[in-house]
């Protein structure tokens, strides 16, 4: 068992306001696998992944992650659960600008049972010979590689990207993806991709759409193809 949601709700609240993001959303992805979701903004991609991430709760259903039922979950078991199991990759990076490389990567590693050697990882996402640099001597791409780095250092069955090429050009993106797609590859990790990009989808094995809160369809793609084929859209 993979992800598996039945009747996932989430509803915001502001003073009298009710925003419903997401609509009895029900969703079963494989474990192992790449799936990409698509939806305009305001669609409820955004969470969707971080219920699955355990960082928002759902107001109603069901969500199982590795047949945990983390909707029952209390704070702490969330916690451990996020440190445990699951690594974030944000459009935004969200790197420590007074960390070099290899202290950002370092902060992933501290908080897991079963990290990954840091200098292994570094090198896996071609950043170990700029290492001692800082955030901000980095180009974006290096910078994103960075936070894939310590996504990864974490060693986490559950990756989850919420945009990881949306601040980057074709070129860069596709490189970003390709180390994706061979993280998947040589560890198994099961992926979950947001993006506007519609192209990135053909990299997936599971394409999931979604529209106003509401799931519209999840397909299988029975033939995905290399990232540096992907068309940019």
């Amino acid at each position: 068992m993979g992800i598996l949601l039945k009747n996932v709700q989430k509803v915001y609240k502001s003073g009298d306001v009710e925003v419903q993001a997401l609509k009895n959303v029900s969703l079963t992805l494989p474990e192992g696998t790449i799936s990409v979701i698509l939806g305009p903004s305001g669609s409820g991609k955004s969470t969707l992944l971080n219920v699955i991430g355990g960082i928002d709760r759902a107001n109603g259903g069901e969500v199982h992650i590795f047949d945990q039922a983390i909707h029952e979950f209390n704070d702490d078991q969330l916690t451990e659960y996020r440190r445990k199991y699951v690594g974030f990759i944000f459009q935004s990076y969200n790197l420590i600008p007074t960390l070099t490389v290899y202290e950002n990567v370092e902060v992933g590693a501290e908080i897991s049972e079963s990290p990954l050697p840091i200098d292994e990882v570094l090198k896996g996402v071609g950043m170990y010979d700029k290492k001692d640099k800082f955030p901000q001597q980095l180009s974006g791409g290096e910078q994103q590689r960075v936070a894939i780095a310590r996504a990864l250092v974490k060693n986490p069955r559950l990756l989850l990207c919420d945009e990881p090429t949306g601040a980057l050009d074709e070129e860069t993106g596709k490189t970003i993806l390709r180390l994706l797609q061979d993280v998947h590859r040589q560890f198994g990790t099961t992926i979950l991709i947001i993006t506007h990009n519609q192209g990135i989808s053909a990299m997936a094995h599971w394409v999931v759409k979604m529209k106003s809160g509401e799931l519209v369809e999840c397909a299988k793609n029975e033939h995905p193809i290399d990232a540096e084929k992907v068309n940019w859209v």
